[in-house]
């Protein structure tokens, strides 16, 4: 048996246990501190790559972009060259991202030989929201500038980021070293010369990654762009032309390039192949148009050259300038038009052809400014000569005569055609646009005068033309010795004018204005015999007239004036005539002689049309006070019977109605909003690109109404930029919007008010406005509130302004909610008697103060005297009037009973009993007015589809008669014989 194993002790246990304890924790102690040691060392190595690829590790400063400024170019009477660079973008134009500017390294201006400035903006790109990382502070260093030849700019990435090759698993292969630029170049030449059939993937690869890597700080180099062209022209050849477009966008966002680095490009088919993406209406697509933009505007190094090779620039030009138009990009289509004229050798086709598609585009202003600037320059050939000019004219006419001095000094000097002559319808309209901006005699004559002394009467074919625009404004000014001046200079030149239809109405005119009727009536008896021929002078002559007449005469003597000139001296039915007899009705509120006109002139023959319509909306709604509902539910049955009965004043007219309805909740269903009844304005009057007073009011008025009072302001300040004559109701518009506005809005309304003033317009309605607001925020007791007002009104009167009695209407108001009712009576009376009223109840402020005035100082004969007028005044039917009767009669009743209180109290049940009678028929006599007039609008298109029934049945008997009759000269007989 072997001996037993010896035992260790409980000692020497506990002992090896503790050995082996102590060193497995120092081995994990070592293993632990070699993990941190690896990891450190690793953080250090990435880094490093993040340091090298950080823009704050290079330390060189970026050089300003070359500014190209049209001085430079422009010489004397050269077209001027527009700068695209610099031109302000509009609200409409295209977004661009904006990338955050890099840093040069020091390799960028080792070739530049001129020295720059340097640039250090933080540009935020608008995309993000969230605040810039905060950047770390590095001190400059000590770097010598070099001079640059190029612009440095940064390469935007968005394009070469787009970029997936059609065959990933090649391209990995194949993937560049970015370290070594001519190594990339070599390998891109390389594969775009083998027979890979995925060589044009890997060339685009390599080429998006290297300028990733290697050009992302600073421009490319001639190589690369080289390179970039290389492969923009393959990618054509192949037909993939938006691989071709990325690549040319991404070296033209990587700096300026020469002229010829750009066309190596071939950028035109890659624009052209983009523009013929099209959908069933003729347009692209808005980013299509946008990339096309892009591509054709590049940043050159210097002005491009005219070229005749150049043609294609002309078609895409005139593409691209259409496509930005029809979406409404303007500052965009500026740009093309500036960069596409240089490069014509013959620009005179495309500016000829941009002035007209910006005048049917509505741009009047830049019409004219291009035809000053380039067309009246060039050389133009009888092609289109005339078209252009004539909308160069109705341009300065839809302007006010904006520049009409220029236009006609630029048509004396311009190179004219072959034949030399200029119409003389250009200078007559010039004359009348220059009256109708100011009505200002002296600035006409003059212009007249340097007519004159340019020797443009010379070249037009009928020189009779201007004499007798001039002896229209004469008369129509006043200036009776100047007419007769003029008249007698044109009969020397031509005494044949002495017959002159046109000529003889003028001088009927200034009977007219004279009060011999009789004396107008031989005129026009003299003139029926000269008519011949000249019909529609013999109507305008009468028009005027009528004008004159109805102004000083009843409705009923209108209607007889113009029966008698109509039926004896044979004077055609004009939309004029129609509207401004049935005005005349409407201002008396004759129902039964409105009808009967309007049954006259459908008997008459007289063909319905807008101005039929309007007549019959404006009164509806101004005299028998339709609801807008009515109103619109009577638009509705009209464009039932012809959409040609609707025009521009229709839809003005309806949107104002819709705009003014006081409750549209219960006027419109309720899913409708009000904004759907707004009727859209032209939309060059939302951006104040219109000289047409009534857009920029209506345009304005809408965005008030939607609670944009800085954009209504804009509006205003923008249209008069533009060349808007000056407005009192758009003035009054501007001053609500800056009084409403929160910021600085005192100071904005008298600025406008200012200015207005100094220029001499009509500031009444606009200070009326800002002095009932200024009332309306009156805190303090009466004698405050009184002191306040004397100083207002001072104020204003030292500057030889007119108070409006509507200010002073408002100011008794404001005392009769403080209770000084004695000064509310007199204020109103003197409101009376500023605007020469003489009825109490000139307007409701007016009504409604004076009622509750007399009301609570119980005056029986002042109150008995406003009731009285009340039935004769136009608010005789008014539905605010009525609730002012019924407020105050319930006041009465609580007040302290007595004898004159009770006489009011019956005094004021009769009116409002009267005030309901006549309103119930009010809305009778309106609602039998619609149903009249649609009647005869009914029964006159009727008659006119049977008389176009017979003409047809007569024209198909003469045509398929074999033998027509012959007439008495051996002819066959006309068609409107046989009809």
């Amino acid at each position: 048996m072997p001996p037993p194993l010896p035992v260790p002790s409980k000692a020497a246990i506990h002992a090896l246990r503790g050995i082996a304890l102590g060193t497995s924790c120092a081995i994990g102690v070592i293993l632990e501190d070699r993990r941190r040691r690896i990891s450190t060392l690793r953080a250090a190595v990435s880094n490093k790559e993040k340091l090298r690829s950080s823009k704050q590790y290079h330390g060189m400063a970026e050089s300003l972009t070359l500014q190209l400024d049209d001085a430079v170019f422009v010489e004397a009477d050269d077209i001027h060259w527009d700068q695209l660079d610099n031109r302000a973008r509009a609200l409409d134009d295209f977004p661009v991202t904006k990338l955050p500017r890099r840093r040069k390294s020091a390799d960028d201006s080792s070739t530049s030989t001129e020295p720059t400035t340097s640039s250090h903006a933080t540009i935020v790109p608008e995309s993000s929201s969230s605040p810039p990382p905060p950047q770390r502070s590095v001190s400059p260093l000590n770097i010598i500038p070099m001079p640059s030849t190029l612009p440095q700019t940064r390469v935007d990435m968005s394009d070469i980021r787009s970029f997936k090759p059609r065959n990933a698993t090649n391209s990995i292969a194949h993937r560049p070293r970015p370290e070594n630029r001519d190594g990339l170049v070599n390998a891109i030449t390389s594969v775009l010369a083998s027979k890979d059939k995925q060589r044009l993937d890997r060339a685009l690869e390599m080429f998006f990654e290297g300028s990733r890597s290697l050009f992302s700080s600073k421009s490319f180099d001639d190589e690369w762009i080289a390179v970039s062209a290389q492969i923009s022209e393959t990618c054509e050849r192949n037909h993939r032309y938006e691989d071709a477009a990325r690549v040319l966008s991404s070296t033209l966002d990587a700096g300026p390039l020469s002229e010829s680095q750009y066309y190596a490009h071939r950028p035109m088919p890659i624009i052209d192949w983009h523009l013929s993406q099209k959908d069933e209406n003729g347009r692209c697509s808005r980013e299509v148009v946008a990339l096309a933009t892009r591509l054709y505007l590049p940043k050159l190094t210097h002005k491009p050259r005219k070229s005749p090779g150049k043609l294609p620039m002309y078609f895409t030009g005139q593409e691209l300038f259409t496509q930005n138009l029809m979406l409404n990009n303007i500052s965009k289509v500026h740009d093309i038009y500036w960069r596409t004229i240089p490069l014509l050798e013959d620009p005179v086709v495309f500016g000829g052809w941009a002035i007209r598609e910006l005048y049917e585009y509505s741009d009047y202003k830049n019409v004219v400014k291009y035809f000053l600037l380039n067309y009246s320059k060039m050389v133009p050939k009888n092609t289109n000569y005339e078209k252009t000019i004539d909308c160069v004219v109705y341009a300065v006419e839809r302007l006010k005569g904006l520049k009409a001095d220029q236009i006609l000094r630029a048509l004396a000097k311009m190179n004219r055609p072959e034949n030399g002559l200029l119409p003389s319808r250009w200078i007559m309209r010039l004359l009348q646009a220059t009256w109708c901006r100011e009505h200002s005699f002296p600035l006409v004559k003059e212009l007249f005068e340097e007519t004159l002394s340019l020797g443009l009467l010379d070249l037009v074919g009928y020189f009779q033309g201007p004499y007798v625009t001039m002896i229209e404004i004469s008369i129509k000014a006043g200036e009776d010795d100047m007419a007769r001046s003029y008249y007698e200079a044109l009969i020397h030149k031509d005494p044949e004018m002495v017959s002159s239809v046109r000529l003889r109405g003028f001088v009927a005119l200034r009977l007219a204005k004279a009060g011999d009727w009789d004396g107008v009536y031989d005129a026009f008896t003299d003139m029926q015999v000269l008519r011949d021929g000249y019909e529609d002078d013999y109507d305008d002559a009468f028009i005027t007239i009528l004008k004159v007449f109805a102004d000083t005469h009843p409705a009923a003597e209108v209607r007889d004036f113009v029966s008698k000139y109509t039926s004896t001296l044979g004077v055609r039915m004009h939309p004029y005539i129609v509207t401004a007899v049935a005005n005349k009705y409407g201002d008396c509120r004759d129902m039964s002689g409105f009808i009967s006109w309007l049954t006259y002139c459908s008997k008459a023959g007289f063909a319905l049309d807008s101005s039929f319509c309007n007549s019959v909306l404006h009164n509806c709604r101004t005299r028998w006070k339709l609801p807008y509902f009515e109103l619109r539910a009577i638009h509705s049955k009209m464009q039932q019977l012809g959409a040609d009965l609707s025009d521009d004043a229709t839809r003005r007219m309806m949107s104002q109605a819709a705009l003014g309805a006081k409750n549209p909740a219960k006027e419109l269903a309720p899913n409708r909003r009000v904004n759907s009844r707004i009727i859209a304005v032209n939309k060059l009057a939302y951006a104040g690109r219109s000289t047409n007073k009534r857009d920029i009011y209506e345009a304005m008025n809408q965005e008030i109404h939607k609670g944009k009072m800085i954009s209504a302001i804009s509006i205003y300040k923008r249209a008069l930029e533009y060349g808007m004559p000056s407005c009192p109701h758009c003035l009054r518009l501007a001053v609500l919007a800056a009084l409403r506005n929160s910021r600085n809005g005192h100071a904005t309304a008298l600025t406008l008010l200012h200015t207005a003033h100094q220029k001499g317009e009509d500031i009444s309605p606009a200070l009326s406005a800002f002095m009932r607001f200024q009332l309306d925020n009156i805190q303090g007791n009466a004698e405050e509130v009184l002191l306040h007002m004397r100083n207002l009104i001072t104020r204003f009167e030292a500057l030889h302004v007119i108070i409006d009695p509507a200010v002073l209407t408002h100011m008794a108001l404001i005392f009769m909610e403080i209770g000084q009712f004695e000064r509310v009576i007199a204020l109103c009376t003197l409101a009376m008697d500023k605007g020469g009223y003489k009825n109490l109840c000139f307007s409701r402020r007016s009504a409604r103060a004076l009622l509750m005035a007399y009301a609570r100082t119980l005056d029986l004969d002042g109150m008995r005297k406003l009731l009285d007028d009340l039935p004769t005044s136009d608010l005789s039917a008014d539905k605010s009037v009525l609730s002012y009767l019924k407020s105050t009669r319930r006041t009465v009743e609580k007040m302290q009973k007595s004898t004159r209180a009770t006489a009011i109290l019956d005094m004021l049940k009769d009116a409002t009993k009267g005030v309901l009678q006549r309103r119930a028929v009010s809305r009778t006599e309106g609602e039998k007015i619609v149903d009249e007039t649609l009647r005869i609008m009914q029964d006159a298109l009727d008659n006119m589809k049977n008389e176009n029934i017979s003409i047809e049945a007569a024209l198909q008997r003469y045509v398929e008669h074999e033998d027509p009759p012959q007439d008495n000269n051996g002819s066959p007989p006309s068609l409107v014989a046989a009809a």
